[in-house]
């Protein structure tokens, strides 16, 4: 467990006592801690800033320096908010030992090219009010342990597939009767490596916290973390390296698959890298279900030593939600009409050869064969063609990068897609007669589901793709 804060005066009533065991229980849990190492942990405060956020996160183990997203993501790496290109809220909550709750709500916000994302969240992890009593057992009124945590971010893409993001904390824990308050910064960023995204990020830089004129250092810690989809974004990999400084360093992997576009199903293992036997050792699960533009994720974190542990978030979009599907048009049944040519086609009659007389006579009521020549049917002509109604010519739904003032620009980012792994065989760069300048057409698709994953996957690297209806 935990070490006995120094300096603190020595108990004199049940309500101290009462106020100890808040300590503990808002410190010494976020991690769990085995007795046989108090030595070497439990010197620093704040360790609700260790409770980890999101129901995705969770349910892959928390493997996530490299693969977070959304606005949750701004609690594990501050660069990951870039990938934000819409507003959006996002919620959870959690129950863990008992009566011990975490609430956290966040909202982030698209801010322009040159600004960047900005969000803002709160963290918010609290005990319900305790009864204090004397030494003669005499009640001495309810008191409250609470930590509060809120943060304000920035993440923007710097260069192409390079991100940088920093966070700023204000902390607050209360115990009773005594309090602290402090800030601390968080600093991170990812980028884009042969089609995986690379992270890393350095949490909770500050001052020490001062409880009752004694100081206590911050929970530093340093993730690292990288993370792929494959199988057409259908499945995503991902592994962390944590070391924090106030206990085992810890290895992560993790999981996200979609049997179909709108359901999630997550699983995750972590290794405590300093014990065999650490209760913090194990599997965890999760499911995330989409609506549109709100997701639900859940977690549930086993623990043979604690309580398991449950997380319920939730996330809100302000706009079109990646799972929102448009109905495809029906393709015609009738071919397109082909282009009238140029001059009407001539058509030439050949002559038959003639043959040696038969020997056989022909019957005398046959009739002689009429020497009057075969009509040629004539070729309809340009105007009949364009008088006769067209079929609509089938649609595809094309993958599009707008907004290059000159091929050689198009050029240039074609050779950046290669090198982040992309397949550029079909790509073609054209003049974009809608906004002028010129256009990469990365792909043509038949499924708008596909076209809007790939687009995704192209956004998450920075690259401004959408997707559009052209004919093919």
């Amino acid at each position: 467990m935990l070490r006995p804060l120094s300096g603190t005066r020595r108990p004199r009533s049940r309500a101290f006592l009462g106020i100890v065991a808040a300590v503990l229980a808002t410190n010494a849990f976020y991690l769990p801690i085995p007795v046989a190492h108090a030595s070497f942990v439990g010197t620093g405060v704040g360790g609700f800033l260790g409770f980890e956020v999101g129901g995705r996160p969770a349910g892959m183990g928390g493997a996530q320096t490299g693969g977070a997203s959304g606005i949750m993501s701004q609690y594990w790496n501050p660069a990951s908010v870039s990938t934000l290109d819409q507003p959006q809220v996002g919620a959870m909550h959690a129950t863990w030992l008992g009566d011990l709750k975490y609430e956290w709500f966040g909202y982030g916000q698209p801010l322009g090219s040159k600004l960047g994302v900005g969000s803002i969240s709160v963290a918010y992890f609290h005990l319900p009010s305790i009864d204090g009593v004397d030494e003669f057992n005499n009640p001495t009124g309810k008191f409250r342990v609470y930590d509060v945590a809120v943060t304000a971010g920035l993440a923007r893409p710097i260069a192409r597939g390079i991100a940088l993001g920093i966070n700023a904390k204000m902390i607050r824990q209360n115990l009773a009767t005594v309090s602290a308050t402090g800030a601390a910064i968080d600093l991170g960023g990812t980028a884009q490596v042969a089609g995986a995204t690379v992270g890393a990020a350095v949490q909770n830089l500050g001052p020490k916290l001062s409880f009752d004129n004694s100081s206590y250092p911050l929970p530093r810690q340093v993730r690292f973390g990288v993370s792929r989809d494959v199988y057409r974004g259908r499945v995503l990999l991902a592994a962390d390296y944590n070391i924090p400084s106030d206990y085992y360093h810890d290895f992560r992997v993790g999981t996200e698959i979609h049997p179909q576009a709108n359901v999630a199903l997550r699983a995750g293992y972590r290794r405590e890298l300093g014990t065999p036997g650490d209760p913090a050792n194990g599997l965890s699960f999760g499911l995330g279900i989409n609506f549109r533009q709100l997701s639900v994720d859940y977690a549930m974190t086993p623990s043979d030593a604690f309580d398991d542990v449950h997380r319920l978030s939730f996330g809100y979009s302000f706009g079109s939600g990646p799972s929102e599907k448009k109905p495809e048009p029906r393709k015609p049944e009738e071919r397109p009409v082909p282009p009238a040519p140029s001059s009407p086609p001539v058509i030439v009659q050949a002559k038959p050869e003639p043959t040696a007389p038969k020997t056989v006579k022909a019957p005398a009521e046959a009739p002689k064969p009429s020497a009057t020549a075969i009509p040629t049917p004539s070729a309809p002509s340009p105007e009949e063609l364009a008088a006769r109604p067209s079929s609509p010519a089938p649609l595809a739904y094309a993958v599009v990068l707008p907004g290059f003032q000159t091929k050689e620009g198009a050029q240039g980012e074609m050779k950046a897609l290669e090198l982040l792994g992309f397949q550029t065989k079909h790509a073609q760069i054209s003049r974009d007669p809608k906004r002028g300048g010129w256009m990469i057409t990365f792909a043509r698709l038949n499924s708008k589901g596909n076209a809007d994953t790939m687009a995704a996957s192209l956004q998450r690297m920075s690259f401004r793709a959408s997707v559009e209806l052209v004919e093919q």
